[in-house]
């Protein structure tokens, strides 16, 4: 009997994925040909500065597809407003595979489960291309000099100052505010979400004391950590990062809030699937060069996740939901 995918080893499992992904893309050659896609550069826009994950991560993987496709990909930075600034960007283009967008799971499930006022719906008007990046937990940071060094420190602190603390984050309704409303309510501590536009932003604001505490994504500070410069109290997601196992998670130390954080390409609702299954194919390429796995390795000390199929990450985005909008009413999170 031929052993289903589960009980593989990771790395038989791996293996057999790169090599559908590489067959598959080699297939897509012919349909790029008759197809005649793209015959014009295409825009890639990216919801935080640079310097942010999604920007760590998606240059490279422009530059790669600009080669492969032989037009190029022109990065557009478009920060802000927990991914809706890049969202609106997109949504409203002709799905011909011009315009494309990275997004992230406090961008799309954030602004669903918060029932956010915008001008979109992050399921139904964005198409899920394929997953880039992530499947970690973001991080709970301290500045280097602070006496927090957990979050039952945390607690006390929030409790001992007059009006609580303040601590950053990315924007309403993105995974850090989430996480942190969430143990605000668990834990009955006075906490202020001060929203930054951009990651980038946060890391020296934290640096310098500027502000104490703050939320943030796996890929920028790990450097700073490492370096002292700054602390990690916490991991954010359902169990500790590679990089960083000395950082134990919210659940361990018992506020169990933690869910993943993930980048992904995303296209407008019209997009054919003919196009969508050929840009998965060409990112799941990528997804097993060397030089990726060395990007993963340099910047998260983690692999990079393994291929899926655009059915299989629309799956993911579907199943999350609930926990994001359960975690929304923990938190008493209502619609900006």
């Amino acid at each position: 009997m031929t052993p289903t995918s589960s009980l593989l080893n990771p790395e038989r499992r791996r293996a057999l994925q790169v090599a559908g992904a590489l067959m598959v893309s080699a297939s897509l050659d012919t349909v790029n040909a008759q197809t005649g896609w793209p015959i014009k550069p295409i825009r890639l826009v990216l919801p935080s500065g640079p310097g942010g994950g999604a920007d760590i991560f998606g240059r490279p993987l422009a530059e790669w597809l600009g080669k492969e496709l032989g037009q190029p990909v022109v990065v557009d930075n478009k920060p802000g407003a927990n991914g809706v600034i890049a969202h609106e960007q997109i949504v409203r283009q002709p799905g011909d595979g011009y315009n494309l967008v990275i997004s992230f799971a406090g961008g799309i499930l954030g602004n669903k489960a918060m029932n956010a006022k915008i001008s979109h719906d992050t399921i139904t008007d964005l198409k899920p291309i394929g997953l880039i990046g992530g499947e970690l937990g973001n991080l709970l940071i301290v500045n280097a000099a602070s006496p927090i060094k957990n979050i039952k420190d945390l607690i006390a602190n929030a409790k001992a100052q007059s009006g609580g603390i303040n601590y950053g984050s990315w924007g309403m309704g993105s995974g850090g505010h989430l996480v942190m409303e969430t143990l605000k309510e668990m834990a009955g501590i006075p906490l202020n979400h001060v929203p930054y536009k951009t990651v980038a932003s946060i890391t020296p604001d934290v640096v310098s004391g500027v502000l104490m505490v703050s939320t943030i994504d796996s890929a920028t500070p790990v450097q700073l950590i490492k370096a002292g410069r700054i602390r990690a109290i916490a991991t954010l997601g359902p169990k500790c990062m590679p990089q960083l196992p000395d950082v134990p998670t919210l659940a361990e130390q018992g506020f169990p809030a933690g869910f993943l954080s993930w980048y992904g390409l995303f296209g407008p609702s019209s997009m054919p699937n003919e196009l969508v299954n050929k840009l998965n194919a060409l990112l799941n390429r990528w997804l097993v060069l060397p030089e990726t796995a060395a990007l993963f390795e340099q910047k998260q000390n983690a692999p990079a996740p393994l291929p899926k199929p655009p059915e299989a990450f629309a799956a993911m985005i579907q199943a999350e939901l609930p926990v994001w909008r359960k975690m929304m009413q923990t938190a008493k999170i209502e619609g900006a």
